[in-house]
């Protein structure tokens, strides 16, 4: 199993729970797992992390592997994309939820077109919160379910690894 994980959790991390300049022995063990490949993400989530010139950037340029984030310029996850703005298209969802998901900058949509393309071999690491009923909007779990992709959150992971600090 490939664990991907999104912008939230590091965000949440180093901004609320775990700040950089704090929990160095959290962040430390982070790049270890990084490095043993423990978890992986994708380019848009760096993209995503380095529209902020804060200590989040820098950490993950400093501490990251190269091979760290995936690419998502393959034509398989452009044709999975486009099945995806379908789904979203049909959802009831209001159009700016829709727009918001669909977004070629944000990288939800990416992760679940990556996965989607081997569902049993990835699962999505993400702090957000299934709401499958919201006509605002479409959460990362939601659209992992609806393509089959398996979605956790970033304590779940960590104990599925056995980590421990």
């Amino acid at each position: 199993m490939i664990y991907l994980v999104d912008s939230s959790c590091f965000m949440t991390a180093s901004r609320v729970s775990y700040p950089i300049d704090i929990a160095v022995s959290f962040w430390t063990k982070i790049s270890q797992l990084a490095q043993n490949h423990a978890f992986y993400s994708i380019d848009k989530v760096y993209d995503e992390i380095k529209l902020n010139d804060d200590a989040l950037s820098k950490w993950c340029k400093d501490n990251l592997p190269d091979d760290f984030f995936f690419s998502t310029e393959t034509e398989e996850v452009y044709a999975k994309y486009a099945e995806l703005v379908n789904w979203a298209q049909t959802k009831g969802i209001k159009q700016s939820g829709v727009d918001k998901f669909i977004a070629a900058d944000k990288a939800d949509i990416y992760f679940v077109a990556f996965a989607a393309l081997a569902p049993e071999n990835y699962t999505i690491v993400t702090e957000e919160v299934s709401a499958v009923d919201s006509k605002k909007d479409i959460k990362l779990p939601d659209a992992c379910s609806a393509f089959n992709v398996r979605s956790i959150n970033f304590i779940q992971m960590l104990r599925e690894l056995k980590v421990q600090f």
